[in-house]
Order: C-alpha cells, then structure tokens, then sequence
C-alpha cells in the first residue's frame, strides 16, 4: 500500500514532492532547474497543486521565467541602451548582480515576491554591502516600473524604506589620514622636474583636488588666478570587460567650487603649457586638457599611479595613494589654523564633519608634541 504521508510540518502530516517549476540563478551566477516542493494530505492531492500551479503558469497568471532572468532581459534591452551616462549604469547593474542576482528572491516567480520580501531583504543586508541598496533600489524600481506597463507584474517597489548607512565615527589616530611628510615632497616634486606628471602633483598638493577632477580639467577652466571645479573624469566598464574614459559633470553644489591659485601653481601652469605646445606640434596631436599621454588620450587612473610608484621607488621616497596629496592639503590647511568652514568649500565635502577629521588629526599631533616635551625635561 502506498504511503499517504511523507514528511511533517509543525505537527501535521503531509505528503511532499519535489518537482521543476523553471530556472533559478545559484550562487556561482548560473542558471540552473528551479525546483519546488508541493504538498498535500496525499500523493494525488500534492500532484494536483503542482499540475494547478503548472496551468497558471501556462496560462501566463505564473510567468515562464524567475524574477533574475526577467531583470537580466531587462537590464541587456532597455536599461543599457538607455541615455543615462555609462558610469552611471555600470554603478546601478553592479549593485545588482552584486546584491540581488544570485539571491533566493530572483530565484522565484514575479508573481511570487512581495513588497514586504523585498523589504525583508533590504533589512537583512550585511552593514558592508548597505552602501550599495540606494543603487540596488533604483535598478528593481526601474525594472518594476517597465514590468507593470508591460502586463508582467504589479510595482511592489514604491514605499519601501532603505537601510540606513552605518555611522562610521571618525579616526582619531594620526595613522589614519595618509599624508606627505615635508621633505618626502619636497624631494619629490624636485625628482619630477621635467616629468609630464610635475604639473598633476603640484596641483594636488596645492589645490586639494581629486585626481578624477584633475584628469579632466581643460585651460578653459583656469580664469586668471582662480580655478574652476566642475567635472571630473570617470572609468567605466564596457560589455567586453575593458575600461573607458567618462566625463561627467560634478552634480553636489559642494563638489562645484572656485580655488585660489598661488603664483607657484600659475608659474608651472605655463610653464607646462609651453612644453605641451612643443610636444603637441611634435606629436601631432590636438587637445585643451592639461594632462594626457604624449599622444594626446586621457590617462588612467592606475598609469598615473604606477609612474609615481615608480619614480619614488627609484628615489627611495615612500609609495603613498594619489589621495595622500589631497590628505595633506586638508592637513597643511589645518596647521595653518584656516577656519574649518573655508577647508570644507576649498575640498568641496559635503558636510563639516567630513573635513573635521584634519582637524582631529592635528589636535592628536599636537597632543603627542605636548607628552614628548613634557618628558624631555625629565630625562
């Protein structure tokens, strides 16, 4: 006789078979047979919810295809082709395969996630990956959206709340900002005399500048002595996996700000202009940028990096981030006693608790300073 009954569920006998219902995405980000258990007082009754479950589905009231592969159509045949910049999408496509791709939920049915899963989900994220759910939230809004026009499924996406950001405290130890002792630059910036990249080091030090605000800074943007920050030069990633250069304007009215220029920074500004003209009739090559490569393309990110590594190596000067430079302007800014509203404009954060830290690194040197004094008169 076969038996009525294979399994229990808080205290209730059931009857469970297991059966494929579509594809899912595991956790190596490949599709694989979705299947799903039905149950039943028996065997017959088990085999009826699965054959019901089956026609809804062919029917169209289940769709053919998980709630992953329906994004993934969405993302490669509307979404990427979309106008929207391409760093901009790089952002909101990795926040998805990073987050939700290869979840439980893009395993399941359209029909089969509600807006209090995807709630759920948001909660659960780890505090590390949080950063991320802003990016994640615009991707599946914008899928939702283009779903319900087209008859697939109802928008859940409207009134769900994103985590928070945990609140990073800042670092008090001085070890934690990365800055250029004084004679480390100076050797330095005597080390580059004649280098193409003097000019991008010699503005970071003494504009505190990001090096993508750098890269992408044309003569057009210098009106006498005062600079004018408003774009900055971005590297997207494109279908084949390689890198392009990408301008974008900045979009906070933080980030958008006039520097002063000192007449050291003016001295060399013309003086790299000359040298590039030559290069430029050498060369061959037409542009309005102040850096590039000697045949007159952006540079990247990383290049610039590994010919500084290279040359402090050769000097035996440490090798630090290209942020170090902005770091130590903060930095000198703060010893210099500049007022913490005026730091704030001139690196264009967001918020005074962000330019606070130079701060808080300084009153922790100063402290040490006072102890090593204080035990001077006692050895």
């Amino acid at each position: 006789m076969a038996k009525k009954t294979n399994c229990t569920i808080n205290g209730k006998e059931y009857y469970r078979i297991y059966r494929k219902v579509g594809m899912k995405v595991n956790k190596l980000g490949i599709w694989v047979d979705d299947r799903r258990s039905f149950y039943g007082s028996c065997k017959k009754e088990a085999e009826e919810k699965y054959q019901e479950f089956m026609e809804r589905k062919k029917a169209g009231a289940v769709s053919d295809r998980c709630l992953g592969q329906l994004i993934d159509q969405y993302i490669n045949t509307v979404f990427k082709p979309s106008e929207l910049a391409d760093s901009t999408k790089d952002q909101y496509v990795t926040a998805y395969e990073k987050l939700f791709r290869s979840s439980e939920i893009a395993g399941r049915a359209p029909d089969d996630v509600s807006a209090m899963d995807l709630q759920e989900f948001y909660n659960h994220l780890p505090d590390d990956k949080v950063s991320m759910a802003r990016n994640l939230h615009y991707m599946l809004r914008k899928f939702y959206r283009h779903a319900e026009l087209q008859g697939i499924c109802k928008d859940i996406t409207g009134g769900l709340t994103l985590p928070r950001t945990p609140k990073i405290e800042p670092e008090t130890d001085v070890s934690s900002i990365e800055v250029w002792e004084d004679d480390d630059l100076k050797k330095l910036l005597s080390s580059l005399d004649g280098h193409r990249l003097k000019l991008l080091v010699v503005m970071a030090v003494n504009t505190g500048c990001r090096i993508g605000e750098l890269l992408a800074l044309t003569y057009g943007d210098i009106n006498e002595d005062l600079l004018h920050i408003t774009k900055q030069l971005s590297e997207a990633k494109t279908d084949d996996g390689s890198y392009k250069p990408h301008l974008t304007q900045l979009k906070t009215g933080s980030s958008r700000r006039v520097i002063p220029l000192s007449a050291v920074v003016l001295n060399e500004i013309e003086a790299h202009q000359a040298w590039q003209r030559r290069e430029m009739m050498a060369k061959g090559y037409r542009t309005e940028h102040l850096f590039t490569t000697s045949v007159g393309t952006w540079y990247r990110r990383r290049n610039v990096k590994k010919a500084l590594d290279r040359l402090c190596e050769r000097e035996g000067l440490p090798q630090h981030k290209f942020h170090a430079f902005r770091h130590t302007f903060g930095t000198n800014l703060s010893r210099a006693r500049v007022p913490i509203e005026e730091v704030s404009h001139l690196m264009g954060h967001s918020s005074i608790e962000t330019t606070a830290k130079y701060y808080i690194n300084i009153d922790a040197e100063r402290k040490r300073s006072a102890v090593e004094t204080l035990l001077s008169f006692q050895q």
